[in-house]
Order: C-alpha cells, then structure tokens, then sequence
C-alpha cells in the first residue's frame, strides 16, 4: 500500500494578513489545501490520502473535499495533534487500524501549504522510499549560508557546495517509520522541525530527491502573495 498524509494542523501565525490558518486561505475560492491536495491524487499510485486536520476545520475541509475532489473516496480526514510528530502519530495509527502495517507500505508525508508539490517529486518519493526505506525532498542551496551562534556576528560560512535545503514530502516505508517513532523521547519529539529528523535520531540514512523550486512553502504573506500571482488571483 501506498500512502500520503498531509499535515494540516498549524495555525500559521507568520502569516499576518490572514483571518485563519494559511492552509486554509481560500484562492480562486477554493483553499490552498485543497490546492495541495489535487496535485497529491495526479498520482494515481497513492491508494489513500490522510489528512490530519485541525479539529475545528474538519466540517469544512470534508465539504471542501467532497466538493472540489475527484474522487473523494480516497481522502480521509482525521484530527491532528498538538505538535507535528503528533499529528503524523495519528495518521499512522490510524493507518495501522485501517489496515494493518504491510513490510512494504510506503507512506509519504507532505506539507498542507506547498501547494504546487510536482507529479515527479511525489514519484520519486515513493520510488526512493521504496528502495532506502527513507528519503527527503532537498534542493542544493542558492545562497550562501551564514552560520551564527548569536545571531550579530558571523561564526563561520559552511561550503555551499555540501549544502541543500530541504522541502516536503518526507517519505518512508512504513514499518520503519513507526518504528523509529516509539523510538522518540518525548523531549525529542519537541524538538522536531522536520519529519527527517526522525532518521537522524535513529541512525536510519536517508536518500535525497531532487526537488524543485516551485515546491516552496507558503510561511510568510510574501509567500502568500506569490501563490495568489501564480494561481492568477489579482
């Protein structure tokens, strides 16, 4: 089986223009998770799509999907969590008693909020997934990067060429996922930015895909404004 679950439990409070959670900003009159959302089912590959919710959009996000969706059969919704490894923790358990927890599950986890997320890169997810049993969605950073410990002087520059900066989806086979996650400490579960990071506290390696500029993450209104422009929204 082949899973995706997207993450769509945060509040977004960089956003300052909005009235409520950035993944649920209406564009075109449709909002940006249901954006997402359509280019995840382009895949046909994906048997079921979870999406962990925050508790008081669950109404609206099953109208949503039931009205926008091709085929809604394939998309449940389920309440997210406190934090965001909460949330995934839902998601598997309810994976788990679906439908069990197959050797060869694959299940891919992606952002609520990169909307313009590529055919390709869920793909190549699924694929790398498959074969290493863990990879992340990174592009070779553009910029230089400044390493400081307090913020006002520059410690040192790390070579670019080793550097990549890192997107969604995070993808894994599924048993060893939920393995890796009983593993956690409850203090490092808080200290989870990524979903990867859940290989790096496990010694678990993890391949790299190629992402792609487009998959960025709507954070701030400059954010939103770009995706407004490219979705042709005056």
């Amino acid at each position: 089986m082949i899973y995706g679950a997207m993450l769509a439990g945060g509040s977004g409070t960089r956003v300052k223009s909005a009235d409520k959670p950035k993944q649920f900003i209406e564009i075109g009159g449709v909002p940006i998770i249901i954006h997402t959302l359509k280019n995840m089912l382009k895949v046909e590959r994906f048997d079921e799509i979870y999406i962990a919710s925050r508790e008081d959009y669950i109404d609206y996000l099953t109208e949503q999907v039931e009205r926008n969706v091709s085929c809604p059969e394939k998309v449940r919704i389920i309440p997210g969590g406190k934090e965001r490894m909460d949330s995934i923790h839902n998601v598997t358990a309810a994976i788990e008693g679906e439908h069990g927890i197959g050797d060869t599950d694959v299940i891919v986890i992606h952002d609520a909020v990169r909307p313009f997320v590529t055919e390709k890169i869920l793909n190549d997810s699924i694929d790398a997934a498959a074969r290493y049993g863990a990879c992340v969605c990174g592009l070779p950073c553009a910029d230089t990067i400044l390493h400081s410990r307090k913020g006002d002087v520059v410690d040192d520059i790390p070579a670019r060429s080793e550097l990549y900066s890192g997107q969604a989806p995070d993808s894994f086979n599924l048993k060893r996922f939920i393995e890796m996650e009983d593993n956690l400490s409850d203090e490092q579960k808080e200290k989870i930015t990524g979903t990867s990071q859940i290989c790096t506290m496990n010694n678990q390696p993890i391949y790299i895909i190629e992402g792609d500029a487009i998959n960025f993450k709507i954070t701030t209104d400059s954010d939103l404004l770009m995706v407004k422009t490219l979705m042709g929204e005056k």
